[in-house]
């Protein structure tokens, strides 16, 4: 009956995940949203500009953003079309902010794809995705944390790779950031790590709930806390202590007196 109990919680709270990965889409796209009129000759123009290295401008990297939110064709083509997703990249490394937070938005869209398209992204953009959470612009760092967190909930090969690449101890890092909205983006894209990834390495676990342990209790934090549970920590020992240290502090029990 436990069991049962734990299963539905956790496909309860997959589902909502998985909305949440459209929210942002959706929150990003309707604040953001040009008046740029684009048919589908125009996008085609644009994913050419970024395979050619052609000079391509704000608005119509704003454009291909609006785009990729609203048609999964446009998706098809980046990622079909050779060199287009290395366009984005080089926008999203490039000097001009503006740019690359545009290019920051359309690669958040792309990773809202399937299994194969988070995976494709994953491995192009996932290390400069991760670099960029270090920027002092806050729109493109949060930008960037939540591509992240969408590509790490595409599936399990994408989290994979991203733990690989550093993604966990990065954003774990986030969560002692000065800025709120960064922390928050931080936060969100963790959630969907400790979901995915069943057997997280025990200094991320560590990292993780350290410094979770440290912010206000919250659906996030909650959720992440309900991931990380006594059923999932029992081989990690530190992982257990602070679990443990973690839930005396929010409930005033100590829990490891009846282990």
């Amino acid at each position: 009956m436990e069991d049962e109990t734990v299963q539905f919680l956790r496909q309860t709270n997959r589902n909502q995940l998985l909305l949440h990965r459209r929210k942002l889409r959706d929150e990003e796209s309707d604040s953001r949203r040009s008046n740029f009129s684009i048919s589908s000759e125009n996008i085609k123009d644009i994913v050419n500009k970024l395979k050619t290295k052609t000079s391509i401008s704000v608005t119509e990297l704003s454009a291909l953003k609006n785009m990729l939110n609203d048609d999964r064709k446009t998706m098809e083509l980046v990622l079909s079309v050779n060199g287009a997703l290395r366009g984005l990249i080089r926008e999203l490394t490039g000097n001009d902010i503006a740019k690359q937070c545009q290019a920051a938005g359309c690669i958040c869209n792309l990773a809202l794809g399937d299994r194969r398209a988070g995976v494709a992204v994953t491995k192009s953009a996932g290390p400069y995705l991760i670099a960029a959470l270090d920027n002092l612009t806050t729109e493109l760092a949060v930008t960037c944390a939540w591509t992240i967190g969408n590509l790490a909930g595409s599936g399990p090969r994408a989290c994979d790779l991203l733990v690989s690449q550093g993604a966990v101890s990065k954003l774990a890092g986030l969560l002692s950031h000065s800025t709120q909205d960064v922390r928050d983006a931080g936060l969100e894209a963790l959630v969907h790590f400790v979901y995915t990834v069943e057997d997280l390495k025990s200094d991320h676990l560590e990292r993780i709930v350290v410094a979770v342990q440290k912010l206000d209790i919250s659906e996030q934090t909650s959720q992440i806390l309900f991931y990380l549970s006594p059923r999932r920590l029992h081989s990690f020992t530190v992982g257990r202590r602070i679990y443990f240290k973690n839930h005396k502090h929010c409930t005033g029990k100590d829990r490891t007196q009846s282990e």
